[in-house]
């Protein structure tokens, strides 16, 4: 209608975003007052547009549905000139560069609050239009019974249109089954019998070494593995995997006794032999965390993928059972997947495995192995190094001015990662966008950051507060726009992605350290997250020289 947005209409697209675009909702991540302090800010971009002041449209009240009535106006009115007879964008008019998008498979972008009324938000948006776009405003073109009636139609257009499904989501009867018949926490749930016996059950005690095993194999710790495997023990040694017991278990245990056998001692530490209390208990290795017996050793035989490499000579006393299992991802979902009946929001919190199968990569035969340990190597690299995260996204960014207002658009790909980039709740990464003048010297209040990643929370209970995570194959967008006073000064934008590995973490030992500990519980937690803390790292940063007096 030619009229700017409202104050009430720039709060609810900064409470609750704009579905369809880059824009995020920010309700429950702000306050009201900081709501009230955007708009200002928003407003300030462009006074002129603002001067005059908005006059809110007021509908009539809603009539009965007259779909009918709808379906003859959505001619009449020549809507399907651009939506298409149908809907779907086809229509033969063009108003913008851009078609309309399809009302039959793509779900309405308003309107914005989810406990708005949706055939009043169809209404409003067919009476006021969309400025910007061809799509023009009916109101007083239109009676306001007619206006309802034509939503009436665009309802019956949308009404099988459904988001896109967030792929790795478990079906709710899966969910209620496992309920009924849980699943047991770290084990493969195959049926091979051969396979079984590496993960089909809690590790049991190796018992007595037989006599014929020399004293380096008849031993679990990797210092005597690595008298014949030390290529793969020096690899190991650097590993998370190497530290699963050391990076807050320790803490966590003094804190809350995490008991033997729990889920925790299961993938952290999971030989008998490591657990305290159980059978054969040796602390050095509990100490080695997640190690080569804890894998490769079960009742006293050597386990592994088939081809042995040729640099290893033969041990004839020391058995050798060859699994396919060892190439194959179900051997590390043991670990890295949570049954159905933890989902916190459909999506288990160690939901690794189903985000594999749901994506590319399991199609075309690519298993985790492959780019976690190519060339049988065994660093198990991930979220922790920096050049595997590299290659699990493509980072492209723009920058222009228009109008008087600097944008920057920031795109992260997944084009690397089998699973969600990153794949569980504990890592983050932060995309930041920056503005710096030809000198080198960032701009002042020209700064902002964006978070992707999984947030969740426990209080009685897990909870997801957002998920922003990047699925195999796809890409997230972040727009910025700050107004222009100092445009001349104005050269580059910085686009900085920093990597928290373990951001969750460093969130939990600080709210436990801010309670009162005993010493050893606060030792051990000072610890964790001072380690937490010293994995952040850079892992990309590009600068974008700003384009003036672009239009895109």
């Amino acid at each position: 209608m030619g009229e700017p947005p409202t104050d009430d209409d720039l709060r609810a697209a900064i409470r609750h975003g704009v579905a369809g675009t880059s824009m995020p909702a920010f309700d429950g991540i702000v306050s009201a007052t900081e709501v009230d302090q955007l708009v200002a800010i928003v407003k300030g971009f462009t006074p002129a547009t603002f001067a005059k002041r908005a006059k809110p449209f007021v509908l009539g009240p809603p009539p009965p549905a007259w779909e009918r009535r709808g379906a003859e106006l959505w001619k009449l009115e020549g809507c399907d000139k651009c939506h298409g007879a149908g809907g779907r964008g086809d229509g033969t008019a063009r108003g913008t560069a851009e078609p309309p998008y399809d009302l039959t498979t793509q779900p309405f972008r308003r309107p914005r609050a989810p406990t708005d009324d949706k055939r009043k938000a169809i209404a409003m948006s067919i009476a006021t239009g969309l400025t910007g776009t061809g799509m023009p405003g009916y109101a007083g073109t239109v009676t306001d019974g007619d206006l309802w009636a034509l939503a009436d139609h665009v309802m019956t257009l949308n009404a099988k249109a459904a988001a896109a499904a967030d792929r790795s989501v478990i079906e709710r009867d899966k969910i209620d089954d496992d309920k009924a018949s849980p699943l047991e926490l770290g084990i493969w749930p195959g049926s091979d019998p051969d396979e079984a016996r590496v993960f089909g059950a809690p590790v049991a005690a190796q018992g007595t070494p037989p006599s014929s095993l020399a004293p380096a194999q008849a031993s679990l710790s990797a210092q005597q593995c690595a008298r014949c495997h030390a290529k793969q023990a020096r690899e190991w040694t650097t590993s998370v995997h190497s530290q699963a017991a050391a990076w807050g278990l320790g803490a966590r245990e003094l804190d809350h006794a995490v008991a033997e056998g729990t889920s925790c001692n299961r993938c952290h530490t999971p030989l008998a032999e490591q657990q305290p209390g159980g059978p054969g208990y040796d602390a050095s290795l509990r100490a080695e965390g997640v190690q080569c017996g804890g894998c490769h050793v079960r009742n006293w035989e050597r386990r592994g993928p088939p081809r042995v490499a040729p640099s290893l000579l033969p041990a004839p006393g020391y058995p050798l059972v060859e699994l396919a299992l060892y190439e194959r991802s179900d051997f590390c979902m043991t670990c890295h997947q949570l049954p159905p009946r933890t989902a916190v929001n459909g999506k288990p919190l160690l939901n690794t495995y189903k985000e594999w199968m749901e994506g590319p990569y399991m199609a075309r035969g690519i298993q985790c192995q492959h780019c976690h340990m190519p060339n049988r190597e065994h660093t198990w690299l991930g979220v922790h190094d920096r050049d595997t995260v590299r290659q699990a996204m493509n980072v492209g960014a723009k920058a222009f001015v228009t109008s008087g207002v600097v944008n920057v658009e920031a795109t992260v790909t997944n084009v690397g990662a089998g699973h969600y980039l990153p794949t569980t709740a504990t890592p983050a990464l932060v995309v930041r966008i920056e503005l710096f003048d030809a000198k080198g010297k960032a701009i002042l209040g020209a700064r902002d950051e964006r978070r992707i990643g999984r947030s969740v929370a426990y209080d009685n209970g897990w909870r997801e507060t957002s998920d922003t995570r990047v699925p195999p194959g796809e890409a997230t967008t972040f727009a910025r726009a700050w107004k222009a006073g100092r445009t001349a000064e104005t050269a580059l934008a910085r686009i900085t992605i920093e990597v928290l590995p373990d951001a969750y973490y460093e969130g939990l030992y600080t709210e436990r350290l801010a309670t009162k500990l005993p010493d050893a519980t606060r030792r051990a937690y000072e610890t964790a997250l001072a380690r937490a803390r010293g994995s952040h790292y850079v892992a990309e940063q590009i600068d974008v020289p700003i384009a003036l007096d672009s239009k895109r």
